[in-house]
């Protein structure tokens, strides 16, 4: 698709009034031949390389950069890190000279422990127009007080409350830098790391937080609502409970508004469908998310598209993977983490993700285990009536799993697609209506010998003479935009024409009315 087409947006299940034998295809992020980029190795993250960060490609110096959480197997001893890359593909670890690890004295350790225990969710900011003390923002979810490290102080190094007292409370705290590396103590915690859904400035540990058009703050968090009938699972690491997506906003990253719900399973999910994040990116159309769906009856986590115009109102096309899940024991088998926005890089869109070997919890083990969180006898009420004998919750397993990419063509993540397949012949009419002497153009691909055709209708179903579908001049090729036309003519007749799209072994993946000039 070339850089210098504008693309056309996307589309929502809204935009068609009426659609038969129409249905939505998934386009399948295709995994980069040099996956892993960047494997367990080094003493500080043999365990767990990327997980829950930022990638980005910085304007300021053009690098591309990663900040992440990293840990040593075996352990949840989360620390920020730093990665950095000329192309995207070839990750080093610069070596610097902020904190040691064992015999190492310059590592890629941003955040060790002794700064306010562990680190996650490093949500990264570039500005490249203000000041160069605050060039670089984050917001990272610090826990002070848990696991108890010898290193840790309990508290948040260089953050005050309102009395001037030092603070240890698990939360979100923000940082401001010049480099991207050395990191300074701004303000926090500006969210209390509380998943009650009640908490008016709490949030669980599932969240993103972006910057609009306007300077202001969005945050997409995870939070927690007891469990629908149906898909509680038992021995699941946090049962009884379901994951969910909020929204809130603000004015200055700091004060946050009231919650509202952005994302939960409905009738076509299955009842093991829960929500851990949602990565989202502006694009044509409005803004696009990659959804961490997490599916409790085996463990696993997948990705999934969703859409929305404005940021509140959310629209899944499909309810399938949009990155193929590798079987178990390979890179991405068992959990894929999200990071925070997809990357447009010329024709492309660049996903990076943890990916992880391993299940999210211990659930099918026969083994008695520490209780992940209640008591024992509310998990005795949960257990089965006949089967495998179960008397405690599975705990949580540690991570083993390494940077991978996955990549679309940009405008070119859905499309309406005939339901039957084959020759057989779909429609859908749009829900918005041309002004007189507009034209229609779209996004679309044809296999095999299809097509697409189109005709206008008014309100009452009625076709203006000449822009019928026996006249249209049909679609028969890859385009990004193409204008439809009817014997040579594009422009519509009269005000308040829909367009009925009329498709054949082809993919629409948008449409746009501009002026026909």
């Amino acid at each position: 698709m070339p850089n210098n087409i504008e693309p056309i947006p996307f589309l929502v299940g809204a935009d068609f009034v009426e659609r038969r034998n129409v249905a939505w295809r998934i386009e399948m992020g295709q995994p980069d031949k040099h996956n892993p980029l960047i494997e367990p190795h080094m003493p500080w993250d043999d365990g767990e390389t990327f997980m829950h960060g930022t990638v980005l490609r910085d304007p300021i110096d053009g690098l591309w950069k990663a900040w992440s959480t990293a840990a040593p197997k075996g352990t949840f001893d989360r620390r920020l890190v730093y990665y950095q890359s000329n192309d995207g593909i070839d990750w080093q670890r610069p070596e610097i000279d902020i904190h040691g690890f064992g015999e190492y004295e310059r590592t890629n350790i941003l955040l060790d422990f002794d700064s306010g225990g562990t680190s996650i969710y490093a949500n990264v900011f570039v500005d490249p127009y203000t000041s160069s003390e605050h060039r670089y923002q984050m917001y990272v979810l610090r826990r002070p007080e848990e696991p108890d490290y010898q290193q840790s102080k309990g508290v948040v190094a260089g953050f005050q409350n309102q009395h001037g007292g030092e603070v240890g409370t698990r939360g979100v705290y923000r940082y401001y830098s010049s480099d991207g590396i050395c990191w300074n103590p701004e303000v926090g915690p500006v969210l209390i790391n509380d998943p009650n859904p009640l908490a008016t400035n709490g949030t669980a540990d599932g969240y993103y937080i972006y910057r609009d058009d306007n300077n202001k703050y969005v945050i997409y968090h995870k939070t927690l609502i007891p469990s629908p009938p149906g898909s509680m699972i038992p021995y699941e690491l946090g049962a009884g409970k379901s994951r969910v997506l909020v929204r809130r906003t603000s004015e200055d990253g700091i004060h946050w508004s009231a919650h509202e719900p952005c994302l939960t399973p409905d009738w076509r999910d299955p009842a093991d469908t829960q929500f851990m994040e949602m990565s989202v990116t502006p694009m044509a159309g409005g803004y696009v998310g990659i959804v961490t769906v997490y599916r409790t009856s085996n463990q696993t986590l997948e990705f999934q598209l969703a859409a929305s115009r404005d940021g509140r109102y959310w629209w899944r096309p499909d309810r399938r993977p949009c990155i193929v899940q590798p079987p178990l024991g390979d890179y991405g088998g068992g959990m894929m983490w999200g990071s925070h926005q997809l990357i447009e890089d010329g024709d492309n869109l660049h996903y990076y993700y943890g990916a992880m070997q391993g299940l999210h919890g211990d659930m099918l083990s026969t083994e008695e285990l520490e209780l992940a969180q209640g008591t024992d006898s509310q998990f005795k009420m949960l257990a089965p009536l006949g089967g495998e004998s179960f008397t405690r919750i599975s705990g949580e397993l540690y991570d083993h799993g390494a940077m991978c990419r996955a990549t679309w063509m940009k405008g070119r993540l859905w499309a309406l697609a005939t339901a039957a397949g084959g020759d057989m012949e779909g429609f859908a009419t749009t829900t918005e209506t041309m002004c007189q002497g507009q034209a229609v153009e779209i996004n679309t691909r044809t296999i095999s010998d299809g097509q697409v055709l189109a005709e206008l209708v008014d309100s009452n179903g009625n076709v203006p003479t000449g822009f019928n579908k026996e006249n249209s001049d049909g679609v028969t090729s890859d385009t990004s935009r193409i204008r439809m036309t009817w014997r040579g003519q594009s422009k519509s007749p009269s005000d308040g024409l829909r367009v009925r799209f009329y498709i054949k072994q082809a993919f629409i993946y948008g449409f746009q009315f501009v002026d026909a000039g």
